[in-house]
């Protein structure tokens, strides 16, 4: 009797240890799942944030004192939401779509590429927008994707700057070094200096002293140089004419929250005719501090 009273009373023991443990278990999942619900509901008020930002740049793009789309960073805060965020015309990068052979040889070389790759790179690229299968000399047509077992070329203008990635003899590493500085915009053969990240500014022709004025106006949050700085005659006469606020921008922004929580997100948005119109062409998230690396310039409280 003793004997199976002791079996009982283990088989008791092993009952409460389980359910124990189970009730541990669950105590565990659920702290885990309020914690996740809350990381959840802070990154979406970190998007609500982003989007905010969107939309007041695109009024204030117009704004008598307005935004100024050149790279510089703003701040300020809404709802103890510490946010940092770069406005950029997207004419001021290269533009996969219209930029020339030697400027795109140029920036291949400046991320590290020895002077034969950079210029296949670049003969690959204009190969693979223009329409026709003639091969540049170190470029790639259907053949040489074909023989390579990839997609052959789009043989189209770029859409988006994550199509360069099916560009032969594009590696992650490159393309996540080149695709802060590019853009697929409307064909443009040279980046605005205006708006160009100091990276494509050294790829510019211009003087030291000329960079140096439009990075010193960004860094000390002055009003920039005019846009007809650098033009000629004819642009000149051309930027007297009446401007709409239709284009194509960058918006990078940096989330902070009081519960510690970062996020970073990148958009590609247009504008249209009237103020405050605009349509978001892409969005994808960042490493947090990402964009402070591609503009490094003192940040501007600005005041909602």
């Amino acid at each position: 009797m003793k004997k199976q009273d002791g079996f009982i009373l283990l088989m008791v023991i092993a009952v409460l240890t389980a359910a124990s443990a189970a009730l541990a278990i669950a105590s565990l999942s659920a702290r885990l799942g309020a914690k996740e619900v809350g990381v959840t509901i802070d990154l979406a008020q970190a998007r609500a944030a982003s989007e905010a930002v969107l939309a007041r740049s695109v009024l204030e793009l117009n704004d008598a004192s307005p935004l100024y789309a050149d790279g510089r960073p703003y701040h300020f805060a809404i709802h103890g939401i510490n946010l940092t965020y770069w406005l950029v015309d997207t004419r001021g990068l290269i533009d996969l779509n219209g930029a020339k052979k030697k400027l795109l040889t140029a920036f291949f070389m400046q991320l590290g590429l020895n002077a034969p790759d950079a210029e296949s790179m670049a003969d690959t690229i204009a190969d693979w927008r223009d329409k026709n299968d003639k091969e540049r000399p170190r470029g790639a047509e259907a053949r040489a994707y074909q023989n390579a077992g990839l997609p052959g070329p789009g043989n189209r203008r770029f859409i988006d700057v994550s199509e360069l990635r099916g560009v032969l003899g594009m590696t992650a590493e490159l393309y996540q070094a080149a695709a802060p500085f590019l853009t697929a915009g409307p064909g443009n053969s040279e980046p605005d200096p205006l708006s160009a990240p100091e990276p494509v500014l050294a790829l510019l022709p211009l003087s030291a002293a000329e960079r140096d004025e439009i990075l010193d106006r960004r860094r000390n949050a002055s009003t920039p140089l005019s846009p007809d700085s650098f033009a000629d005659t004819k642009e000149k006469a051309d930027a007297d004419k009446p401007k709409t606020p239709e284009g194509r921008y960058l918006l990078m922004v940096e989330a902070e929250l009081p519960s510690g929580t970062k996020q970073a997100m990148r958009l590609v948005f247009s504008t249209g005719p009237r103020p405050g119109e605009y349509a978001i062409l892409s969005r994808r998230t960042l490493p947090f501090g990402e964009a402070a690396q591609i503009y490094e310039t003192r940040a501007k409280d600005v005041n909602f």
